[in-house]
């Protein structure tokens, strides 16, 4: 710390934009939203890898009835749906064109 560098104020760099790494925006923008995607794929990792733990100390095998199930068409088509739905919000971001506010349906 000295004067032509001086330490920022406690709590500014909690509120500030963070480290970059990217000179483009967007690639920054894409790093984090893909940080942020893989700290809540671990933690639904985690939080299965618990529920499972804790379900077998109820002498419930959660992990071998999970391998064993067999979907009826009916779930099948509501998991398509619902997967459809999440991969559209997912990429909806890259649907944007850059000349236009408007994205594509």
């Amino acid at each position: 710390m000295n004067a032509d560098n001086p330490a920022p104020a406690i709590g500014e760099e909690i509120s500030s934009r963070g480290p970059t790494y990217f000179d483009n925006l967007v690639l920054e923008n894409l790093l984090e939203s893909f940080m942020e995607l893989a700290a809540e794929v671990w933690t639904i990792r985690d939080r299965q890898a618990v529920l499972e733990t804790v379900l077998k100390s109820q002498g419930i095998d959660a992990a071998t009835l999970i391998e064993q199930h067999r979907p009826d068409e009916a779930e099948l088509a509501t998991r398509k749906a619902l997967r459809e739905e999440f991969v559209a919000r997912l990429l909806a971001g890259f649907l944007r064109r850059s000349d236009s506010k408007e994205t594509i349906a």
